[in-house]
């Protein structure tokens, strides 16, 4: 289990990374990253995929605290989350936080993700030729 001061420095590390990738333009259809010949879209228009991924995890381990901390702190609306306001949350220690390793959970699923995201899709597949 994380330290409370290693939880935010993963939380803090992992907004950075959010910030990074949640600029990013991806391609959809043909054509470049540009938009030119496809559709074009943010790496932030997947936020709530993103965050319901975690969620479901977590309820398949049992892990109810994650979704209710997760709901309290970074939901914006029936179809919207905010990571960096999630990633704010852990990295302030908020106490609303739950116990047993449910935000280290979190955490694993999150840097999973994002790292999975900014692999597939690094600074090279966003150029024009």
């Amino acid at each position: 289990m994380l330290s409370s001061e290693q939880r935010r420095g993963e939380a803090r590390d992992l907004a950075s990374l959010w910030g990074r990738i949640s600029r990013q333009h991806l391609t959809a259809g043909q054509g470049c990253a540009c938009g030119f010949g496809g559709m074009m879209l943010q790496a932030s228009d997947f936020e709530l995929d993103i965050v319901e991924f975690v969620i479901n995890d977590a309820r398949k381990a049992g892990l109810s605290g994650v979704e209710t901390f997760i709901d309290t702190v970074a939901k914006r609306g029936p179809d919207k989350y905010s990571l960096p306001a999630l990633f704010d949350a852990i990295a302030k220690d908020s106490p609303l936080q739950p116990g047993g390793g449910e935000v280290d959970f979190a955490l694993g699923r999150l840097r999973t993700t994002l790292t999975s995201i900014e692999n597939a899709h690094n600074t090279a597949r966003f150029e024009c030729d």
